[in-house]
């Protein structure tokens, strides 16, 4: 039984990777200052057979900016970006509101889209995991272009031995429905400047705070929990370690905070190398949440945020969040 009916959406068929949609690629990207293995990724890409496309690589490495000029040069409208993890926060809401399947919510999420930029494909878990071969499965049906990155390649997708089989099925899909190129080993363009304009990159890490910090003066109910803050005020609020990472505070949270606020100050974050494992997963995730909104970070810290990769238990994703944090001035 299909999840709506036959005539609920008119017939689509995915965009094709015509020789002009390459020739506008290659001619836009001819005029960057391409590292070699970036020069390698678009020949990849302009050899594709299909429309969609898997760049995966590590930090820094212009994923995302590649996608998007593949995006542009393919002309394909309506368009939308998005993070995964905001994707997985809208449809996660809207089952839990109106207890639909996912692909009855995806195809209202997605409204009359025919191209989708999903940066940052990353599967931790197994709820994520069947949101993900959702979305897959609703854009072969509808015919959707998705043009995605990743730090991982398709099979190292999920990569908790426990249920990284249940996730087979949706990586043979990704290796059949999509080109899958890798931008390979270079520079990290973040560490070099490259984001300097954005907003999250005019933020900094102070090291040596010694001012003790005032708790609880503000909570906010940051997607229906509460959140103790030292000060929100306008766009710009100050939280402290404790009362970010060391609560039962989540990704959407951080969603919610990251869409009310211009500028974050994180104080009182305390030598990464000690911090326990779900605190220090729940900073990279903030790292990562803010730097995809282009929240300002502000940190004032005991040590420098390297000192990350010396914990106990080092997030999966530290590379990404060190990448940007790479970004933030160091006065």
């Amino acid at each position: 039984m299909t999840d709506r009916a036959a005539d609920e959406l008119p017939e689509r068929v995915r965009p094709a990777f015509t020789p002009a949609v390459a020739a506008r690629f290659v001619a836009d990207t001819d005029a960057l200052d391409l590292d070699p293995a970036q020069r390698d990724a678009v020949q990849a890409i302009t050899a594709a057979s299909t429309g969609n496309v898997y760049l995966w690589g590590g930090v820094g490495r212009g994923k995302s900016m590649l996608a998007e000029r593949y995006l542009a040069a393919a002309g394909v409208e309506p368009a939308l970006r998005l993070h995964l993890n905001e994707l997985f926060r809208r449809l996660q809401a809207e089952i839990v509101r109106d207890w639909k399947a996912p692909a009855v919510v995806l195809r209202r999420l997605l409204g009359d889209t025919r191209a989708l930029l999903v940066d940052e494909f990353h599967v931790h878990d197994v709820a994520d995991a069947v949101y993900l071969a959702a979305l897959l499965r609703v854009a072969e049906e509808d015919g959707t272009l998705i043009v995605a990155t990743s730090n991982y390649a398709p099979a190292g997708l999920l990569p908790d031995p426990q249920h990284h089989a249940r996730f087979l099925p949706a990586i043979a899909r990704i290796e059949a429905d999509f080109v899958v190129v890798e931008v390979g080993p270079g520079p990290d363009h973040r560490a070099e400047g490259a984001e300097t304009r954005r907003r999250f990159a005019s933020g900094t890490w102070r090291v040596g705070e010694t001012t003790p910090v005032p708790a609880d003066a503000a909570v906010l109910q940051a997607d229906g929990i509460p959140v103790s803050a030292v000060a929100a005020t306008g766009d710009r609020a100050t939280f402290t370690f404790a009362q970010l990472c060391e609560a039962e505070v989540g990704v959407r949270q951080f969603q919610w905070l990251a869409d009310r606020f211009a500028a974050v100050r994180l104080a009182a974050v305390p030598d990464l190398a000690t911090v326990r494992r779900e605190p220090l997963m729940r900073f990279t995730t903030l790292v990562d949440v803010l730097h995809d909104h282009d929240v300002r970070l502000d940190v004032t810290a005991s040590a420098p945020f390297d000192r990350l990769m010396d914990a106990a238990f080092v997030p999966v994703d530290a590379d990404r969040a060190l990448s940007r944090l790479r970004a933030l001035r160091r006065p």
